[in-house]
């Protein structure tokens, strides 16, 4: 296998996941030798369908129980071999999402009543505005974390959700005292300024379904009643107002895929951008494409330049993650590895000539290269590879 350059003691390891790396070839004073498959071993990290195996080679009849074997040879032959690096071990992962609007979600109200008006798909919905009219009076979002679980008039108990529209009425400009969890006086004033620039009845009180909590503002995603329809808990859908990616990992990413990680993006067109990993939930099950189900690991991706999918929603994204397994690492291709027969891995080295055939301890696997935490190996070796 040739072809490709190799890590080196003054470059970093970086390979790609699923890319296998062309050693240099050398000439050598030896003659050709056939290398026989034994041992199949590595990491299979799938991501979106995306798969690496990597391989060791051996031979049954090696043997290195003094800690290493030397055997030269003539003839001018050459030898595929690759050179030992040093530098961060990486490991580069691929995944493909979904980019769109998030936290999806069904708006209704327990008003009874006919459905006379509804936002447009895409409108933006922020604290005073108006979800949709029933009876043509307006069902209006506030924001807060409580829902609307009672409704709101005087000699009603003291409580956080009080204060929760207090804080509302405030922020519209209707509330000018300091807010808090007592339903006063002041508190039926507020409601009456506010009802009555609703064109609504000025009561003093608030019916359950006239408001609807939520905890940030939104966008109309679509309609799910038309004009005319009975209200009901099902009026409109709505989503954030942010978009953003949502991929599924294999659960054994979860190391590299942490929150605060950067994505290298690619956009519909092939724009190029970049997002941060926002959130990492707990495995689910999800379709494998034949009739079954995998564990998958959900992430959320933020992109960083929000206007860069300007005119893009519910589109297919790929994307690219890269982290650092292990910092100045001495590391040797996989397919490098030859196993020993009882257990152990060694590399054969390229030393003045001779192929010499030298027991290693490995450490982190990543992207065809393993890491070396012991044995007489050093960067800028040159270690036998598969022709």
């Amino acid at each position: 296998m040739t072809g490709a350059e190799h890590p080196t003691s003054e470059q970093p390891v970086d390979t790609v996941h699923g890319v296998d790396e062309a050693p240099d070839a050398a000439a050598r004073v030896r003659p050709p030798r056939r290398r026989t498959p034994w041992l199949i071993a590595g990491a299979c990290l799938a991501v979106i369908g995306l798969a690496a195996t990597t391989f060791a080679l051996t031979r049954p009849e090696a043997s290195a129980s003094d800690g290493g074997s030397s055997r030269g040879g003539g003839g001018d032959t050459d030898l595929a071999t690759a050179t030992v690096g040093r530098g961060d071990l990486t490991e580069r992962v691929r995944l493909s999402g979904k980019l769109g609007y998030g936290d999806a979600r069904e708006l209704g109200t327990g008003l009874g009543g006919t459905v006379t008006w509804l936002p447009e798909p895409g409108t933006a919905l922020d604290r005073g505005s108006t979800l949709f009219r029933v009876d043509d009076q307006p069902v209006v979002l506030l924001l807060g974390e409580l829902p609307m679980w009672r409704g709101f008039a005087a000699g009603m108990d003291d409580g956080p959700d009080v204060l929760q529209l207090e804080q509302n009425l405030a922020a519209l400009g209707f509330f000018d005292r300091e807010p808090d969890q007592e339903f006063a006086a002041s508190t039926a004033s507020a409601i009456e300024q506010w009802q009555e620039s609703l064109g609504l009845e000025e009561t003093g009180a608030i019916e359950p379904g006239r408001i609807v909590f939520a905890p940030a503002p939104m966008r109309v995603a679509a309609r799910k009643a038309s004009i005319g329809d009975p209200a009901g808990g099902a009026v409109i859908t709505v989503s954030g107002t942010e978009k953003r990616v949502s991929a599924f990992l294999a659960p054994n990413l979860k190391e590299i895929a942490v929150v605060g990680t950067v994505v290298q993006l690619t956009l519909p067109g092939g724009r190029a951008t970049t997002g941060t990993v926002t959130a990492v939930g707990a495995p689910v099950e999800q379709d494998d494409g034949q009739g079954g189900s995998k564990l998958k690991l959900p992430v959320t991706i933020t992109l960083d330049d929000a206007a860069a999918a300007d005119g893009l929603d519910q589109v297919t994204v790929s994307g690219e993650i890269t982290a650092v397994k292990r910092e100045d690492a001495l590391v040797v291709p996989v397919v490098a590895l030859l196993a020993l027969p009882g257990g152990g891995s060694s590399v054969e080295v390229v030393r003045d000539g001779e192929v010499e055939q030298v027991v290693i301890e490995l450490g982190a696997f990543a992207d065809g290269m393993v890491e070396v935490t012991g044995g007489d190996l050093e960067a800028g070796d040159e270690v036998v590879v598969p022709e």
